[in-house]
């Protein structure tokens, strides 16, 4: 579990202050529980397949290891896969991969701080404080997206190549060119911890295997929601 026994209440908490995550929010609360509903069998699998199933997903994104499953009328496996956060960009249901597992996102940050580039050799680290582990060192120079800093506001959360990297030093941060005069900064989010995960299931003679992630809420895992498409702009609303 990544989560101490304490968090959940403190998530509670922090929801009433708007610091966590709401299921709402994270369209967590739409069949959050049903781990098949990604499957084109969800809706032949009887209630004690879907029990099975949910029981498997857990297993598997806690232990890291593969789980095979049996229940009424159906068999199948669920392989766990990397780690992701979500709750840090305008859509929450939104993933960013982690590039390594034992980053501490645990913490309540502003959001939405945008393109910033590292001022000299810099070491990314794990958490957000000297005594964290250095993940890496990135060079002069990198360019280096922020999706979060801690209210405190010394340290940030940077994202590179699509990952989040680690945490850096605000003294070793500038904006990007070009962006020094954006406004940035937005709502305070709490990360949401979540792995992804490939599942196959049987149902005699049929099968499926499809991609997934389930997502940490603070009490229970969860299925993941779905990402929701930017409305389209049309060539009149832009004026042209």
């Amino acid at each position: 579990m990544f989560w101490p026994r304490s968090f959940a209440s403190a998530c509670l908490a922090a929801l009433m202050l708007g610091g966590c995550a709401s299921l709402s929010s994270l369209g967590l609360d739409r069949e959050a529980d049903n781990f098949a509903a990604g499957s084109t069998l969800a809706a032949r699998l009887a209630a004690g397949d879907r029990e099975a199933l949910g029981g498997a997903v857990v297993a598997a994104v806690e232990s890291g290891k593969a789980q095979r499953w049996r229940g009424v009328r159906a068999a199948g496996v669920v392989m766990p896969g990397g780690y992701s956060i979500a709750n840090l960009r305008p859509d929450p249901n939104v993933r960013i991969v982690l590039a390594r597992e034992d980053i501490d996102v645990g913490y309540v940050m502003e959001t939405e701080l945008g393109l910033y580039v590292l001022t000299r050799n810099s070491n990314i680290r794990t958490g957000p404080g000297t005594q964290y582990a250095i993940a890496e060192v990135l060079p002069a120079g990198s360019g280096v997206e922020i999706v979060g800093r801690l209210t405190d506001g010394a340290w940030m959360l940077a994202v590179v190549d699509g990952k989040v990297r680690g945490y850096v030093h605000k003294s070793l941060l500038i904006k990007a060119p070009g962006t020094e005069l954006m406004l940035a900064g937005g709502p305070r989010r709490r990360p949401v911890r979540c792995r992804e995960f490939t599942q196959r299931v049987s149902i005699f003679s049929e099968k499926d295997e499809w991609a997934d992630a389930a997502c940490h809420d603070g009490i229970a895992w969860r299925r993941a929601g779905p990402v929701v498409a930017p409305p389209a702009v049309s060539d009149e609303r832009l004026g042209l």
